[in-house]
C-alpha cells in the first residue's frame, strides 16, 4: 500500500477504534470520516494535554480552504507537529533525507533545513515541529482550535518555478508527446474603467503568446474603450527562435543596448550568437525585449537583502515597477531594469515584512554592480540586426528612416571583458567601447566612452567592492550637447557612498551626489545615511533621497500583531498603527502630512475572507483639510485566471474629483487543450514553455468522482495540482524534455494510473497538451462469520468472474474481516475456500462505480460446496 495512502487509512482506523472498538480490523478500516473530528493514537478519548494525541485537521492554505486532511500531532508540552509528508505534498516541496537526519526541503525561495531534532517519528510516520516550519520556511504555520484547522500562509505560491527545478538537467533524446506547431498557449488582457466627477474612460491592454513552426510569436496591443478614438496600439509583434548557440527574431520590438546610446524602435530582424548560451542566453531578457540581455545599464541588477518571505517592492521615479518575494536567505534580485541614458530618475527598492503591503520596513536607494558586466575568459557573444526605424504596425511610433546595429562581447580574461557597440539611427551613427575589471580586493570596475558621428562624446564609469565590514560604491555618468538628441544639453550625474557594518544591526555609510539634470535642476550634498536594529522588533533608519532630502524610517513592533510607524518619504510624512484582528483582519490608523496637498488623518479595515473566490475587502474613513471622505475596495476571483476589483474613493485632498469609481477586470489564462487555466503571461520575451492537461477516463472528468488536488509530477518534482474537474497546468519550464507523471497518492482510492511516465517535449511560448487516462479500479470488504454470528480467521476470500478466473483473493483476519483491491467494475462471485478446498460461504456482488463495504459472508447460511 502507498505510504501516503497507509497513513490515511490509519488515521481512519484509529477514528473507527473510537466508534466501534468491537468491529475495527485493520483489514477494512471504516470510511473516511469527518473533517474536523478529533480522535487518539491510544483508541480512546484522553483529556487535553494529558497524552499526545493525533488530529485529523483541514488545512488552509494562503487563505484557502483545501479539500484534504492532514495528520497533526499534538505533545503534552503543547507542542504541535505535522505529518511531514502530507504537509510536503500539500505546499508543493521537495524534500530530502540528509545522512546526519535532518530533512532538506526545495522551496521557491530557496532550500530549507529541517534539524533531527525538529522532527518526530511516531509508528512509522515521520511529523515535524509546526513552529520549526514557520521559522524555517519564514511562513505561518499554526493549527488554530476554534476552526480545527492548520492555517498555512507560505510567502510563494505552491506549485511555482523553483530555482532548483530551473537548474535541473533536462532531457534528451526521442519523446512520446511533441511540442505543437502552432497554437495560441497564453492570454492576458486587463481592462480598467474609472469613473471621475462624471467623466468615464475605459482603457484595454492584451498579451497573447503562442507557437507557431520551430519558434513562439507575441503579440502586444492596447485600444481605448471609451471616446472617439478607438484604435489599437499594437506595442509588439514578433517571431522568436532559439537554437542552440543562436538565436533569432522577426517582427517589431524596442531596442536598448546601453545607457550611452539612444534606445529605439525596430520593426526588422534580429540574431544572437554565442559560444557560452548558459552564461549568457540564461540571464533574463530585456524588459524591452531585445535578444541578448545586456546589463550595463546603471540600474539593470539590484540586489539586496530583507525579511524572509517578505516583499521587495521597485520603484522607479516614485511609482512601482515591480515586486517579488524575498527568498529563504534573505535575498531580492531585481534583474534587467529600464533606465534611460542620462536618467536622473530615482530607483529605489521598497521592503516589507512577509503579509505587510503598508509602510515598508526601509527603502533603499540602490546602485550599480560593475561585476554583473563581465563573462568569463574565452566567452564572446555578436548580437546585431536592422530594418525600419520604428513600428510600422503604430501609427503613434512610426519613426522615419532605417535602423541599424551591431555588439560585440568578449571575456579577455578571468578578469577583463571587452565591449564594442555600434549603432545607426535614421542616418545618425553612436558607438561604444569599454571594459569591465574585477580588481579583487579594490571591487569591480566597467568603464566606456560613447562618440556619434558629431564629435560628441559621453562617459561612464561604474565600481563596487566590498573588503570585511567596509564597502564602496560609486557612479558616474556624463554626456555632451546634443550627444543624445539635438534637444539635450551636457549632463552628468554623480553618486558615490562608502561605509561600514558593525555586525548584522547597524550601518554606517556617507553618501556623495553631485548631478545636473536636463531640466535644470543642480544637486551637490555629502550627507551621512544609517540604518539600526538596537532590537528584534525595532528599526530606525535615515538616509538622503535622490535631491539631499532625508527619507526617515522608524518600525516598532511591541508586540505580535502590532505595529507603529513613523516615515518620511518624499512631500510625504506619516504616522500609523496597525493591529491585526485574528489572520484574516486588520486595522490601520494612519495620520499623514503631505507638503503638497495637506494634512489627512484615515482609519482602514482589511479582511479577507477564505474561500474558492478569495474575496478581500477594505472599507476605511477619511479627513483631512476641513472635509471628509471615504475608501471601499473589494476584489475576488470570479474563476481561476480571471478576476475583478472594485473601489471607490472619495478624498478629501482632492474635493474636485468628487467620489472616483474604478473597476478592473483582469484575464490571465493559460490556453489549454482542456480549456482555460490560471495564469501564464509573463512581461519580457518568452523564454519557457509549458504543460496542460486532465486527467480522467481518456482524459474525460468521471462524474461522482472527485478529481481534484492530485499532484503533477515533472522531473520528479510536484509542479501542479488538478482543479475540480481534473485539469492542471504547469508553467516556467524551460525548453526540451521533460519526464512528467501522475502522483497517484493523490488519486480517489477507486482509480489507478497504468501509464508510464511521459517524455514530452516542451517549447518556449507554447503549452503541450498532456492527458492522463484512469482505470475505474474498485473493491469490497466486510466479515466472514460462522454459526451465531462467530468471526472466522485464516481462509482464504476468492472474487472470480463470470469465466471462473479470480480476480482478487484475501483471507479473512483474527477478526474475521476481509479486503480486495484493485478490481475492475463487473459481476462477480465474493466466495470463502476452507482449508479442504471447498467453498463454504458465497454471495454475488456487483462493482460499479464506488468501494463496497460491509459486505458480508456467513457460513451457517449454505453447506459445503465442492
Amino acid at each position: 500500500m502507498k505510504a501516503s495512502r497507509r497513513s490515511a487509512l490509519a488515521l481512519a482506523g484509529s477514528i473507527a477504534s473510537l466508534l466501534a472498538p468491537a468491529r475495527w480490523a485493520e483489514a477494512a478500516p471504516a470510511p473516511a470520516p469527518a473533517p474536523r473530528l478529533e480522535f487518539s493514537s491510544f483508541g480512546a478519548a484522553l483529556p487535553s494535554g494529558s497524552q499526545k494525541q493525533i488530529l485529523l485537521v483541514v488545512p488552509i492554505l494562503n487563505k484557502k480552504e483545501v479539500d484534504a486532511n492532514l495528520a497533526l500531532l499534538r505533545q503534552p508540552d503543547g507542542r504541535d507537529f505535522v505529518s511531514l509528508d502530507d504537509f510536503t505534498q500539500l505546499a508543493g516541496l521537495g524534500s530530502q533525507r540528509e545522512a546526519d537526519g535532518s530533512v532538506r526541503l526545495s522551496t521557491p525561495l530557496g532550500d530549507a533545513l529541517l534539524t533531527e531534532a525538529d522532527l518526530l517519528d511516531d509508528k512509522g510516520t515521520t511529523f515535524v515541529d509546526v513552529a520549526a516550519l514557520s521559522r524555517s520556511l519564514a511562513a505561518q504555520v499554526a493549527f488554530d482550535q476554534a476552526e480545527f484547522a492548520l492555517k498555512v500562509t507560505l510567502p510563494w505560491t505552491p506549485g511555482e518555478d523553483t530555482a532548483s527545478q530551473r537548474r535541473r538537467p533536462v532531457e534528451s533524446g526521442p519523446v512520446d508527446i511533441a511540442a505543437p506547431s502552432a497554437s495560441l498557449s497564453r492570454w492576458r488582457s486587463e481592462v480598467l474603467t474609472v469613473e471621475t466627477d462624471g467623466y468615464v474612460s475605459s482603457t484595454a491592454n492584451h498579451r497573447l503568446v503562442g507557437a507557431l513552426g520551430p519558434g513562439n510569436w507575441r503579440a502586444d496591443f492596447s485600444h481605448n474603450l471609451s471616446g472617439n478614438d478607438l484604435g489599437v496600439d499594437v506595442g509588439a509583434l514578433s517571431w522568436r527562435m532559439d537554437r542552440g548557440n543562436s538565436r533569432l527574431l522577426l517582427g517589431q520590438e524596442r531596442v536598448f543596448l546601453h545607457p550611452l546610446l539612444q534606445s529605439f524602435d525596430l520593426t526588422g530582424a534580429q540574431y544572437a550568437w554565442t559560444n557560452a548560451p548558459g552564461q549568457v542566453f540564461d540571464s533574463s531578457l530585456g524588459e524591452a525585449g531585445q535578444l541578448l540581455a545586456y546589463q550595463a545599464r546603471p540600474t539593470s541588477v539590484i540586489r539586496g537583502s530583507g525579511p524572509p518571505g517578505g516583499t521587495a517592492e521597485l520603484r522607479y521615479g516614485g511609482s512601482v515597477f515591480a515586486r517579488q518575494t524575498i527568498r529563504l536567505d534573505g535575498r531580492y534580485e531585481f534583474t534587467d531594469v529600464p533606465a534611460a541614458p542620462g536618467d536622473a530618475i530615482p530607483v529605489e527598492v521598497a521592503v516589507y515584512e512577509f503579509g505587510d503591503n503598508g509602510t515598508p520596513l526601509r527603502v533603499d536607494q540602490t546602485y550599480s554592480q560593475a561585476g554583473n558586466l563581465q563573462l568569463t575568459a574565452g566567452a564572446q557573444a555578436h548580437y546585431f540586426g536592422a530594418g525600419a526605424n520604428g513600428f510600422l504596425l503604430d501609427k503613434d511610433r512610426l519613426g522615419a528612416g532605417n535602423a541599424a546595429f551591431y555588439q560585440y562581447r568578449r571575456g579577455l580574461s578571468e578578469r577583463f571583458t571587452g565591449d564594442f557597440i555600434v549603432q545607426s539611427v535614421d542616418g545618425r551613427s553612436q558607438s561604444v567601447a569599454g571594459t569591465a575589471a574585477n580588481f579583487g580586493v579594490a571591487g569591480s570596475w566597467a568603464a566606456y566612452v560613447g562618440r556619434d558621428d558629431n564629435g560628441a562624446q559621453a562617459r561612464q564609469l561604474l565600481g563596487d567592492g566590498q573588503r570585511g565590514a567596509w564597502f564602496w560604491r560609486a557612479s558616474w555618468l556624463d554626456y555632451d550637447d546634443a550627444y543624445l538628441s539635438e534637444q539635450t544639453v551636457a549632463n552628468h550625474n554623480i553618486r558615490a557612498e562608502a561605509g561600514r557594518s558593525f555586525g548584522p544591526n547597524l550601518r554606517l555609510s556617507l553618501i556623495h551626489a553631485d548631478a545636473s539634470v536636463t531640466n535644470g535642476e543642480k544637486i551637490n550634498y555629502t550627507l551621512p545615511a544609517v540604518s539600526w536594529n538596537p532590537r528584534p522588533n525595532l528599526h530606525v533608519s535615515a538616509r538622503p533621497e535622490y535631491n539631499g532630502d532625508y527619507a526617515y524610517d522608524a518600525q516598532w513592533a511591541p508586540r505580535p500583531g502590532t505595529r507603529l510607524s513613523a516615515t518620511r518619504y518624499g512631500n510625504l510624512s506619516q504616522a500609523g498603527l496597525e493591529q491585526n484582528i485574528g489572520l484574516n483582519s486588520r486595522l490601520s490608523v494612519m495620520a499623514q502630512h503631505d507638503s503638497v496637498r495637506g494634512d489627512r488623518i484615515s482609519a482602514i479595515f482589511n479582511r479577507y475572507q477564505p474561500g474558492v473566490a478569495g474575496l478581500a475587502w477594505s472599507a476605511g474613513v477619511l479627513h483631512g483639510e476641513g472635509r471628509s471622505g471615504f475608501l471601499a475596495d473589494a476584489s475576488l476571483e470570479l474563476r481561476p485566471g480571471l478576476s475583478a476589483r472594485l473601489q471607490a474613493l472619495r478624498d478629501p485632498l482632492a474635493p474636485a474629483n468628487g467620489t472616483v469609481v474604478g473597476l478592473s477586470l483582469v484575464a490571465d489564462f493559460a490556453v489549454t487543450g482542456a480549456g482555460l487555466a490560471r495564469g501564464g503571461a509573463n512581461l519580457g520575451q518568452v523564454r519557457d514553455g509549458g504543460i496542460s492537461g486532465a486527467i480522467g477516463q481518456g482524459g474525460r472528468r468521471r462524474d461522482g468522482l472527485d478529481l481534484s488536488n492530485v499532484p503533477v509530477l515533472v522531473d520528479g518534482l510536484v509542479r501542479a495540482r488538478t482543479d475540480a474537474e481534473g485539469r492542471y497546468y504547469v508553467a516556467n519550464l524551460p525548453p526540451g524534455v521533460h519526464r512528467v507523471e501522475l502522483d497517484s497518492e493523490g488519486l480517489p482510492i477507486e482509480l489507478s494510473v497504468h501509464e508510464a511516465p511521459r517524455r514530452v517535449e516542451v517549447r518556449a511560448g507554447s503549452l503541450t497538451r498532456v492527458d492522463f487516462s484512469l482505470d475505474l479500479r474498485l473493491g469490497l470488504a466486510g466479515q466472514l462469520t460462522g454459526a451465531g454470528g462467530a468471526a472466522l480467521a485464516d481462509l482464504e476470500i476468492q472474487l472470480v468472474d463470470a469465466g471462473q478466473s479470480i480476480q482478487g483473493r484475501s483471507r479473512s483476519n483474527r477478526y474475521g474481516y476481509y479486503r480486495i483491491d484493485g478490481v475492475a467494475p463487473g459481476r462477480y462471485l465474493l466466495r470463502a475456500v476452507g482449508a479442504d478446498g471447498h467453498v463454504v460461504a458465497k454471495r454475488e456482488i456487483v462493482l460499479e462505480d464506488r468501494f463496497l463495504f460491509g459486505q458480508e459472508l456467513n457460513t451457517a447460511a449454505q453447506g459445503p460446496t465442492p
